[in-house]
């Protein structure tokens, strides 16, 4: 069988499996201890002066969890576990950078206020939508009331919600306060409106000299380790980055040999010869597929996935394969045939389980239900009435026409084996259906195929070579001068990719968070011993290692050197430009053109022939008429303005646009307070060592 083929095929790698889980749940009952190896407690992170110990995060993440999957009745997959810790983080950063602020501010929610919040006249948008009667849109206070009194005899996990649902809206509630004390402390005074208006509308014409810094080479500027140090600790703002790491790596993929190839083959032929033979179809396949058993009926257009074109006609027992396809060997055995509706028209109604998988109860409603149709009952009435599919319960429990296949299992067999006006009660994931047969379309041939699909997968033999192969090149090239000297020739072709702390992701990787892990955890330089990620072995090498703050002289030297050249060129430009009475002489002294530009003002985002010159734009309203400004260091120049003409705006114009624009552009301020507070605290997050 496949599944205790491949058990038996990997028996190796699971041992190793097995292996690192055992270290895991070591690592896992220290990390919830609070301890390491050394008796020293776990730091997930810092606010400020208050160390978040690994075991307080580590036990909200799983009382998080537990809820979830208490809620969802489901188990938390990887995606929805990562979803979590961030909330669990983003709480908890939340509570100490905010709750301080409004415990300093005395921000509360009274009792009344709560009360109002739960079940009087200000109720929680959650709590009207939970407690709204759908059929009359009318929120009911007393069904609240009768909820809070039947807290006390329901179960203790139910009472325990509640009151963690009655602080979550207390939290948002004060939160809500401090942000909009805020709001409300951001004006815009009419002066600065009429100002920004005037600004706005008040326009110059101009003429301008500029010397661009590409006129002279770069390589005809010689820059001095003292100048390029002071460009540098004078732009050190111009240098903040985030940290990051940049990993340099070699990847070995395990594809399947030739050997595994024909291996696989010779399966599936001697796989087609006990199909044949099958008598139980639908298990055979579920036992030695890759893919699961399915059980639907097709046209002959679906089956069209099918090569042999023959095959839809052909008798039950049919056999087509094995034939390859993609990275596949594939049999078809055409299992059965029946003449089915093309389509069919239902109506249903809907009770979803809220408790346990299996609910009797109401199954034996809808049998109560079932009884007064059958009986002459108004099947819509009642679906209007009772329905728990709001969709189709406005429509009377009317689906309307649908193909096979586009309904859950359960639902589609009960609607495509049954008969025009049979009345059947089926239960899926959603719950308990009573579903009415409508109408059926024209009876339409189709066939079931039993198609077992085998994977080519490399051996363990393959999974071996290539690990050795892998190893082999960590273990000739193991330091940072080996790793670069192995792949500059170009013959190991070198990947590189540049990660943040938080980063889950590398392009044409599986899942490689243990490696960004591991580059955060190791010193520049460091090469890894080989990685698996799926049917691939990574050797990689920690290239660069940039912090989080200012970045250090030695990483950012090229970008100081361009721009301290840039600098000293301006500086020559400004004393060649200087002293000069008129655009004209400049422009002679220089070599250049006086060039012009009109309605120009403070708004502008650039200027034609001046480019985006923010500097210089902000300069141009200072002047006057028949101004000239002194020469003026811009990103790509240094500039000489001399203004024609001045535009006035109209003092008495309506500036109330201008009030609303300043007054929404400081109320969007708001959102950018809980950043503020948290650069205020200063946020350490060593999740990355642990996650």
């Amino acid at each position: 069988m496949a599944v205790i083929g491949k058990i038996r095929e990997k028996s190796g790698l699971l041992l190793i499996i097995i292996g690192v889980a055992m270290l895991a749940f070591i690592l896992g009952d220290l990390f919830r201890s609070g301890q390491t190896f050394f008796g020293d407690p776990n730091s997930i992170g810092e606010i400020g002066d208050v160390e978040i110990s690994g075991q307080d995060f580590n036990n909200k993440y799983e009382e998080s969890i537990a809820r979830w999957e208490s809620q969802n009745r489901q188990a938390a997959n990887e995606q929805i576990r990562e979803s979590i810790r961030e909330q669990v983080w983003n709480e908890i950063v939340r509570d100490h950078v905010l709750g301080s602020q409004i415990a300093e501010l005395g921000i509360a929610v009274s009792p009344q206020e709560l009360f109002d919040m739960v079940q009087g006249n200000d109720p929680h948008p959650q709590v009207k939508q939970a407690f709204t009667n759908p059929q009359t849109g009318e929120f009911s206070s007393a069904q609240v009331l009768q909820f809070l009194k039947s807290l006390e005899t329901m179960p203790v996990d139910n009472k325990n919600q509640w009151l963690l649902f009655e602080q979550g809206i207390q939290k948002e509630r004060v939160g809500s306060k401090y942000f909009n004390l805020i709001k409300k402390g951001m004006y815009a005074p009419s002066a600065f409106a009429k100002k920004a208006m005037i600004e706005q509308n008040e326009k110059r014409n101009i003429k301008f000299v500029a010397k661009r810094y590409f006129t002279v080479p770069d390589s005809s500027i010689t820059i001095t380790d003292e100048e390029k140090l002071a460009y540098y600790n004078e732009h050190k703002h111009e240098y903040k980055q985030e940290a990051s790491r940049e990993i340099e790596y070699v990847r070995y993929d395990v594809v399947p040999s030739e050997q595994d190839i024909e291996e696989t083959k010779k399966w599936a032929e001697q796989t087609f010869e006990e199909f044949k033979a099958s008598v139980n179809d639908s298990a055979y396949v579920m036992f030695n597929s890759d893919v699961p058993f399915d059980a639907r009926y097709y046209t002959r257009e679906d089956l069209a996935m099918i090569p042999d074109s023959s095959f839809f006609d052909a008798e039950v027992g049919t056999m087509v394969g094995p034939y390859e396809e993609g990275n596949t060997f594939v049999i078809a055995k055409l299992t059965a045939n029946k003449l089915v509706p093309d389509s069919v028209k239902a109506r249903h109604i809907l009770l979803k389980t809220t408790g346990q998988p299996t609910d009797t109860t109401l199954e034996a409603k809808l049998d109560s239900v079932k009884n007064i149709v059958s009986k002459g009952g108004d099947f819509a009435a009642i679906a209007k009435e009772m329905s728990e599919d709001v969709g189709s319960a406005i429509e009377g429990g009317d689906l309307g026409w649908f193909r096979e296949g586009q309904m859950v299992p359960q639902f589609n067999d009960a609607c495509f084996n049954g008969k025009k006006g049979e009345l059947t009660i089926v239960q899926t994931q959603y719950g308990y259906h009573l579903i009415q047969i409508l109408d059926q379309g024209p009876l339409v041939k189709k066939v079931q195929a039993g198609i077992i699909v085998r994977n080519i997968e490399p051996s363990n033999e393959t999974f071996d070579a290539v690990f050795a192969k892998a190893s082999a090149f960590y273990s000739e090239n193991n330091t940072s001068s080996n790793f670069t000297k192995a792949t500059e020739s170009g013959e190991i072709i070198k990947r590189v990719a540049e990660v943040k702390v938080n980063d889950k992701a590398i392009a044409g990787l599986e899942s490689p968070r243990e490696l960004i892990r591991w580059a955060f955890n190791n010193e520049k330089g460091s090469v890894s011993a080989p990685f698996q990620f799926d049917n691939t072995f990574i050797v990689a090498h920690l290239a660069e290692v940039k912090e989080d703050g200012i970045a250090p002289m030695e990483q950012v030297e090229i970008q100081v050197e361009l721009g301290a050249k840039k600098a000293k060129k301006a500086k020559m430009f400004i004393e060649e430009m200087s002293g000069k009475s008129n655009l004209e002489e400049i422009a002679s002294t220089i070599g250049g053109n006086i060039e012009s530009a009109k309605d120009v003002n403070f708004a502008n985002y650039s200027v034609p022939g001046m480019g985006q010159e923010p500097r210089i734009i902000g300069m141009i309203p200072t002047l006057q008429k028949g101004q000239m400004s002194i020469p003026l260091e811009g990103q790509t120049g240094v500039f000489v303005i001399m203004v024609e003409d001045v535009v006035a705006a109209d003092a008495n114009a309506d500036y109330s646009a201008n009030k609303v624009q300043m007054t929404q552009m400081l109320s969007n301020n708001t959102n950018r307070a809980m950043d503020a507070l948290k650069e205020k605290f200063g946020i350490k997050d060593n999740r990355y060592k642990f996650y």
